[in-house]
């Protein structure tokens, strides 16, 4: 394919733009990878639902009890143009095996540095034509969108975490303690704690894995030494919340920073 530069042909690809809302499907670029495919319209993403459990009274009203947000909804609008039944048909069957695969990473071009977790739960077309228009919907159980894994190294056994990105209370992927020397482990931020009943021996490394739940000394399982008292799948960590770690030992933590 030829462009022109000060009228003179160039004999250079032209790179397809993407729109601004393009969507990225398990890693795959549907604007890319699917012949004719070009992202429309997007709606779902600033919107959330809360569902709150507040029984009658019998008087006026009710009482509010608890809530929670209920899963997010995305819908895309997409064309589809083609122009022949193979490409057609090629079009829509890779489209199609691409959307297959539930419970993946969904990204948008406008924001790259997030990602939301989910299936898709509908495709449809208008008209089984050569040029169309069609519509999916994504179903993320999880309202949130995430970023990649950071790390924050924390230097001193009390103090407040420190990453203005943190604006919801939200669990940590692990916590990574070296004692440098024999210690009890315990881990607090938040009214919420994390202790092993036993003594680490200096030099030892201990990971929380709060993805897996499991608590691992030199990469060995210690999930049974774990106090029942433990806080371990509702611990979490909050921009400016104080947080405790054992005496005489190096401290970090990994997460992805979520948002609404």
């Amino acid at each position: 394919m030829y462009d022109f530069y000060d009228l003179k042909p160039r004999n250079e690809p032209v790179q397809k733009v993407l729109p601004t809302d393009a969507i990225s499907y398990n890693g795959h670029w549907l604007d890319t990878e699917i012949n004719g495919f070009r992202t429309l319209t997007v709606s779902g993403r600033e919107s959330i639902s809360r569902q709150i459990n507040a029984p009658e009274i019998s008087g006026d009203g009710a009482i509010y009890l608890n809530s929670r947000l209920e899963s997010r909804k995305i819908e895309i609008e997409f064309e589809l143009k083609t122009t022949t039944t193979d490409e057609f048909n090629s079009s829509t069957e890779r489209l199609k095996a691409i959307l297959s695969v539930p419970n993946v990473k969904v990204v948008f071009n406008d924001d790259k540095s997030f990602h939301y977790v989910g299936s898709v739960v509908s495709l449809e077309l208008e008209k089984p034509l050569l040029i169309t228009k069609g519509k999916m919907e994504i179903e993320c159980p999880d309202p949130y969108k995430y970023s990649d894994v950071k790390t924050l190294q924390i230097a001193n056994q009390y103090g407040p975490i420190n990453d203005t990105d943190i604006m919801y209370p939200q669990k940590p992927k692990t916590i990574e303690i070296i004692c440098n020397d024999l210690t009890n482990v315990s881990v607090s931020c938040m009214g919420k704690k994390i202790t092993l009943n036993e003594s680490v021996s200096k030099g030892s490394k201990v990971v929380f894995d709060f993805d897996n739940l499991q608590v691992k000394v030199n990469e060995v399982s210690r999930l049974m030494s774990l106090d029942l008292s433990s806080n371990f799948s509702d611990f979490t960590i909050m921009n400016g919340a104080p947080i405790s770690f054992p005496s005489s030992s190096s401290r970090k933590i990994t997460y992805e920073v979520k948002r609404l």
